[in-house]
């Protein structure tokens, strides 16, 4: 047991004497990090990101040939509710598209003024086509006030730089379009 006792000090007088000793750290070449391989493959993960996102950015900027205007439809197919035929109707005749007017009318009153509004503008074809570029920019809307199986009644207001102006048109169905018969002002 002495014996024991002995050692055991021994080892009490040694504990000391290893945590006094002062801490070495390694060197950067022991530690050699990152090491070459994790620095390559740093910069694979970032190559690879990189050409992702550049790819992506470019797909999403490029206008393939999906991305074209919308296509023209018929007359036919834009006057199926009462509320598309007075838009169009209001909108062709203020944008002195008279052609194009006429084809959404029924009705000898509003025929007879689209065809003299039409005989007029090609009485004074420059004024005509300034006045037409000019009404470019116009934006129509309608609200269906009354409608039964045949005849409808819209309120329209077209706004144009500003000005806004409103007018009453009365709708009738003709076959499974609706055109025109009666406008005035509201």
């Amino acid at each position: 047991m002495a014996e024991d006792a002995t050692v055991s000090s021994k080892e009490q007088a040694a504990a000391p004497a290893r945590a006094a000793a002062p801490a070495t750290f390694p060197s950067e070449a022991e530690i050699d990090s990152p090491d070459r391989k994790s620095l390559i493959g740093l910069f694979v993960i970032f190559a690879v990101t990189s050409i992702a996102w550049g790819a992506a950015r470019f797909a999403c900027n490029m206008h393939p040939p999906e991305s074209r205007a919308a296509p023209k439809l018929t007359t036919d197919r834009l006057i199926l509710t009462p509320k598309d035929a007075a838009i169009e109707y209001v909108q062709r005749w203020r944008s002195l598209d008279y052609d194009g007017a006429l084809a959404t009318v029924t009705g000898a009153d509003l025929t007879a003024e689209l065809n003299k509004a039409k005989a007029d503008c090609a009485a004074k074809a420059n004024e005509c086509a300034r006045e037409r570029e000019a009404s470019a920019g116009r934006l129509t809307t309608a609200v269906v006030l009354a409608q039964d199986g045949f005849v409808a009644d819209a309120r329209v207001t077209t706004l144009l730089k500003g000005q806004k102006e409103a007018y009453r048109v009365r709708l009738r169905r003709d076959g499974t379009v609706w055109k025109a018969f009666s406008k005035s002002p509201e």
